[in-house]
């Protein structure tokens, strides 16, 4: 049973920054940062900032690679390349920094700075995804779920659509209510499908609401009482992981 014009999100995550945004001196306020090779006394202006990222990236601290790679990508340093910036990125994802390897991902998928390239896409998602980065999971699940930059893959997108669902993703609810509903990728299952899909809706996405309905006039009562309490036990056994949508990611 094919539900018509059954949703698949454009994949639109952004940069997880939030409170890691240690570009203003204000986020750097209190205590002190590790450098590679020493402790270094907290930055209180951009540039002594700018200073710190350039001084603890040349000693090989990964972290600061990639912050100094923000910074030349953003244009925040004076006299910087923002295609610089990929270098550092890549020093960084080289040595395993997840958030690295998740921005090269982005900057491949969507050819900023460099060539779009969807299988490297693929590749540096998939090294992010390894280490548990929501972000990385959801970007990868919409690839594999899409065909871009190689072959579909639903079975690996479903289980990192739940990764990135477990990881605080609300958007993943509803790519997952998509793939259950429609039932062409893997066994049509309604009653999980209006699972995500009361998950979505509580944490405040409004992109499922038709899709819902559809799917209600699909069950009966029993089984519409049956997904409510997957999501009560969803929302027990994970909390209240999600993101506020259209916030910081």
């Amino acid at each position: 049973m094919r539900l018509p014009g059954l949703l698949v999100l454009a994949s639109l995550c952004v940069l997880p920054l939030t409170a890691q945004t240690v570009l203003a001196p204000a986020a750097m306020a209190q205590g002190s940062v590790q450098s590679a090779d020493a402790e270094v006394p907290v930055p209180r202006t951009y540039g002594e900032a700018m200073n710190w990222y350039r001084e603890a990236a040349d000693a090989g601290d990964p972290k600061a690679m990639f912050y100094l790679g923000l910074t030349l990508e953003q244009g925040l340093r004076a006299g910087g390349d923002p295609k610089d910036a990929i270098a550092w990125y890549r020093k960084s994802a080289d040595k395993g920094f997840a958030l690295a390897q998740f921005k090269l991902g982005q900057l491949y998928q969507f050819g900023q700075i460099v060539k779009q390239d969807s299988a490297a896409a693929r590749e540096w998602y998939g090294k992010a995804a390894d280490q548990g980065l929501a972000d990385a999971q959801y970007n990868l699940a919409v690839m594999l779920e899409t065909g871009e930059g190689g072959a579909v893959d639903a079975e690996r997108a479903l289980a990192l659509y739940h990764g990135a669902a477990d990881g605080g993703i609300p958007e993943a609810f509803l790519n997952l209510a998509g793939i259950l509903a429609q039932g062409e990728l893997v066994d049509q299952d309604l009653v999980e499908a209006l699972k995500w899909l009361i998950l979505a809706d509580r944490a405040g996405l409004e992109q499922g609401e038709s899709m819902s309905a559809a799917v209600r006039q699909l069950l009966n009562a029993p089984e519409i009482a049956d997904a409510e309490t997957r999501a009560d036990r969803w929302l027990i056994a994970h909390g209240e992981r999600n993101r506020t949508p259209g916030g910081p990611q």
